[in-house]
């Protein structure tokens, strides 16, 4: 796969920016559990199972069984190119079981006693010093008692994923169309020219090559949409010229209320500096107005969008941050040990010219990572991943950067039905 197949997948990653949870950092992302370490729940079919979580008394909230077909890759019902799994809807030992961190609560201290159920497993959510619990049941009768609400939506004839207040419209290469979602549904104007990715270097170390999103072929696969996230496949490959192209992958996109997930896991046949030399890749998120907004980084004090400063531009970081009176979008990048020599840095610039190709000229702002230091980058296995974030305005981003660093965990112990 080359280096500009890597650009894209990376790219990607950057595209979604979710509402806020709550006023006050919350407990962030998405818990999760397989279906070996369920216990007495293994095997069962899904409309007898229900999750819930207890306060003054228990109810059930959403949860999702995302369940993984016999190659390994999730099980996507949806869409022309479906891959579902061979034993639908049941609980298998790769499948996974998820819900909202946020849903937890108290631990109930009537244990399996508070529910009619034939199996009972409490499952401990632990994130930074902080437990909180839910209660899967398998009830004994179908169908189990259910939430009603959903944290995201799909619309697959718009190519649309609909978060409590924010829309991110696919369609293209590359995410074209980003909207907040007002309260009744209605969505505001599209703030997001396109994602665009960059890609440069020099074949042989002599001639010129650049790469960008109008390069990019794609062929949208199939897609799954849950109460609780909606997993979406598609394959690309990118034109080379001289009627070449490179390698068709695949890539998936996790969105949830909150973030939208891409690890990526990719394989070079040989080190990308091989055959080019001076590799850059820039992927940028080309706002159309946010004059106004704040933007920072790791280290580095804030600048405001539409004063034509650029002090973030080229420095160190793997997140950068806008935020205005009612949000704060971040997005971050990790990279995997193999990839640790690259250097992200930020990319700001703010632009009335054509940096094209783009529907609406100039960036306010451009804002995104420019990767570089290819030389250390060998063939083989490579991962890395970006997420990007919504949080309340004002949030400490120290302290949201430590929780980030903070792994959600499961335990899970069986009540009854063992």
């Amino acid at each position: 796969m080359s280096y500009r197949g890597l650009a894209v997948r990376a790219a990607w990653a950057l595209a979604f920016l979710a509402p806020p949870s709550s006023a006050e950092t919350p407990i962030l992302g998405v818990a999760q559990v397989v279906g070996a370490d369920l216990g007495c729940l293994r095997g069962r079919s899904e409309d007898i199972i229900a999750v819930f979580a207890c306060g003054t008394r228990c109810e059930p909230i959403p949860w999702q069984l995302d369940e993984r077909a016999a190659d390994g890759r999730w099980a996507l019902t949806d869409g022309p190119e479906p891959n579902p799994d061979d034993s639908p809807a049941s609980i298998d030992d790769d499948d996974v079981m998820l819900w909202m961190v946020g849903d937890a609560g108290a631990r109930d201290p009537a244990g399996a006693g508070s529910f009619d159920a034939d199996c009972v497993v409490e499952l401990a959510v632990e994130q930074g010093g902080v437990t909180a619990w839910v209660y899967a049941v398998a009830a004994r009768h179908a169908p189990a008692r259910r939430a009603a609400r959903r944290y995201v939506e799909y619309d697959a004839e718009r190519d649309l994923v609909l978060g409590a207040h924010v829309a991110l419209g696919f369609g293209a290469a590359t995410p074209r169309y980003l909207a907040v979602r007002a309260a009744d549904g209605t969505l505001g104007p599209n703030l997001l020219d396109r994602l665009k990715v960059r890609a440069s270097a020099r074949f042989l170390g002599l001639i010129p090559l650049g790469r960008d999103e109008d390069d990019i072929e794609w062929r949208f696969a199939a897609w799954r949409a849950g109460p609780i996230r909606v997993l979406r496949r598609e394959y690309q490959w990118i034109r080379l010229g001289w009627g070449l192209r490179t390698p068709i992958f695949e890539t998936e996109s996790l969105v949830t209320r909150d973030t939208v997930e891409m690890p990526v896991r990719l394989r070079l046949n040989f080190p990308p500096t091989f055959f080019f030399g001076g590799i850059e890749v820039q992927a940028v998120l080309d706002f159309r107005d946010l004059r106004g907004w704040r933007v920072a980084g790791a280290g580095v004090e804030s600048v405001t969008v539409g004063d034509g400063r650029a002090d973030l531009d080229r420095r160190r970081s793997d997140w950068i941050a806008l935020s205005n009176d009612s949000v704060t979008l971040v997005l971050a990048l990790v990279l995997g040990e193999s990839l640790a020599s690259l250097e992200p840095t930020l990319v700001y610039r703010e632009a009335d010219d054509d940096l094209g190709p783009e529907e609406q000229r100039g960036e306010m702002p451009g804002v995104g990572f420019r990767l570089t230091q290819w030389t250390a980058v060998d063939r083989g296995e490579h991962g890395f991943a970006a997420t990007a974030y919504a949080l309340p305005a004002g949030v400490d981003l120290e302290r949201f950067t430590a929780q980030r660093a903070s792994p959600v965990r499961v335990r899970t112990t069986v009540l009854r039905g063992g």
